[in-house]
């Protein structure tokens, strides 16, 4: 093991800055707006360089949901004229051709039924809902000094015929905070009469992806490390910086491919903003067994080395993944990893296969010292503030790199990848995703006490977390590879597939759940609801009876991990 430290020190003092730079720059000089020229050309120059690597490459195309905005716009009709500049959302429908007129109203007011909403913050799917349900006919959103770009979907990936039905039927747009203010005022003093306006380009397109791989001489399983290349504008934070961080991590990892025990498969998917993650999700549709059998974790790399992004320690996580990221990351900076669970975001398409994964956007603003930015927050933090005030905005240009943030960022994720690839037993702790189930079992088993039993769920946990903590106590002798680490490996993918299944996936495992929070164990979320509601009503036996499926799906997954521990 030591040598495969020396090892990664050496290859992490490889990461180079005058290439990360490069890398950004050429591909942050094209708009990569999903299915553009300017998207390929991006992909074109990236699979030129994989090749040169050694990589064997695959540019493809597919038919994906693509949604783009195109043009809109807000006017003041009465009590007097005014414009505003105004961009509107993928996902959302387009106003009538002369514009939408309505009256409009702050999202406080009692009857917003066939009023426009004037709501504050960044647009977010669950709140179009929820006004679109109270009638409104559409919403602007008051977002702070600048204008970020944000999809409006609910579903991940693709509609179907079960979720297409859930898409937003009302126009959005957004202003920003000193209009906002002007219509606030003119509302304080009675009816204003306004004209939304906007186009939205929803449909199929043909989308690229590009996959690279390096095998692994003795084995077919391998690391998929992605990163979406479609941006706003000329996205060079968001996410060219992240692109040249995985090219960077592929250039530097492949001296030594030698010593990996799996392979490296890249990709650089498409769709990502302007499909809410097509990309990912077709290939997790499309490669959903060669995923489950072969692949032994996803590691993912977004808006890398952003201007002041001094906020590392709470880059998302798994808990079994948690002790590797603080490892590699107090060992490169010397900083201690808090992190945050990894939720619905980032291309996190393979809850449903069962891969652990690591990372997605990485490192952030230090919330304390700009409090006056809404830029995109993720989970429970204590000091990430999001991604910078340019963050889905015209203004992410090279400029909001800083080469060496870029750099260090990049040395965690070589150090990350290379232990995955080459450490002979996985460097995942499952002890530490069994405590997290546990404690939520346990919290819920207490609020639904006399109204649901859910001690058998705290007893079959107690049983599995027994035999994962001697599973480790057998295993931690094995420092070498061989058929015994093999085996090991083996049953690691087995039983990340039946535990992310339970603490990050709610339903069938074949299809995605919607986007949004996530509770610890979305089979059971509905449990929180029933643990409030009066007890005998309609809605407490419509939540049992959710609760009840929910419970057999987590005990026959619990029962499962057992099993395949007690087969070692």
């Amino acid at each position: 093991m030591e040598d495969l430290r020396c090892l990664e020190d050496s290859l992490v003092a490889q990461v180079d800055q005058a290439k990360l730079m490069e890398y950004t720059s050429n591909i942050a000089k094209w708009i990569r707006v999903s299915g553009t020229q300017g998207e390929i050309e991006s992909l074109l120059y990236c699979q030129e360089l994989l090749d040169q690597m050694g990589y064997t490459t695959k540019l493809s195309r597919h038919p994906g949901f693509i949604s783009i905005p195109v043009r809109s716009s807000l006017e003041v009709i009465s009590p007097e004229h005014m414009s505003f500049d105004a961009i509107t959302h993928p996902f959302v429908p387009s106003t009538p051709f002369c514009g939408l007129k309505r009256d409009i109203v702050l999202e406080s007011f009692p009857a917003v039924a066939g009023k426009i909403v004037l709501a504050d913050g960044l647009p977010e799917p669950e709140k179009v809902q929820m006004l679109e349900d109270m009638g409104a006919a559409g919403v602007v959103f008051v977002q702070d000094d600048h204008l970020h770009n944000m999809q409006l979907s609910p579903l991940w990936g693709s509609p179907t015929e079960k979720t297409e039905g859930l898409m937003i039927h009302i126009p959005v747009v957004s202003i920003v905070r000193s209009d906002g203010q002007k219509l606030k005022d003119l509302i304080a003093k009675g009816t204003v009469l306004v004209c939304m306006e906007s186009v939205v380009d929803t449909g199929w397109k043909e989308i690229p992806l590009l996959e690279a791989e390096i095998k692994a001489k003795d084995s077919d399983r391998f690391v998929l490390f992605s990163s979406h290349i479609d941006s706003w504008d000329y996205g060079a934070m968001d996410n060219g910086a992240a692109n040249a961080t995985l090219l960077e991590c592929a250039r530097v990892l492949s001296q030594k491919r030698n010593k990996w025990q799996r392979g490296l498969r890249l990709a650089l998917w498409s769709g990502h903003s302007q499909g809410k993650f097509f990309g990912s999700s077709w290939y997790a549709d499309n490669h959903f067994e060669e995923l489950e059998d072969n692949c032994v974790g996803h590691v993912y790399v977004d808006s890398t080395g952003g201007k002041n992004a001094d906020i590392i320690i709470e880059a998302p996580v798994m808990p079994q993944t948690k002790q590797l990221a603080a490892d590699v990351i107090k060992r490169q900076t010397g900083e201690e990893f808090l992190g945050k669970r990894i939720g619905h975001y980032a291309d996190q398409s393979f809850f449903g296969v069962g891969l652990t994964s690591t990372f997605g956007t990485f490192s952030e603003q230090d919330a304390l010292k700009d409090t006056d930015v809404i830029s995109f927050k993720m989970g429970d933090t204590k000091r990430a503030g999001g991604l910078g005030w340019w963050w889905h905005t015209s203004e992410d240009t090279l400029d909001k790199i800083d080469p060496k943030l870029l750099v260090r960022d990049t040395k965690v994720y070589v150090g990350v990848i290379w232990r995955i690839l080459c450490e002979p037993v996985l460097p995942y702790d499952f002890r530490a995703l069994v405590a997290e189930i546990k404690d939520t079992v346990v919290d819920l088993c207490s609020k639904l006490e006399g109204r649901f039993d859910l001690s058998p769920v705290v007893q079959r946990v107690a049983q599995l977390e027994a035999k994962v903590n001697a599973f480790y106590l057998r295993v931690s002798d094995v420092t070498a590879p061989g058929d015994e680490a093999k085996k090991i490996e083996s049953l690691m993918l087995r039983l990340s597939q039946l535990l992310v299944r339970i603490s990050f996936h709610a339903e069938n495992h074949f299809d995605f759940d919607l986007s949004g929070p996530m509770y610890p164990i979305p089979s059971l979320e509905c449990g929180q609801a029933l643990a409030c509601c009066p007890q005998g009503s309609y809605r407490y036996h419509v939540l049992a009876t959710e609760l009840r499926r929910g419970t057999n799906r987590v005990m026959r997954h619990l029962r499962d991990a057992i099993s395949l521990l007690d087969a070692y």
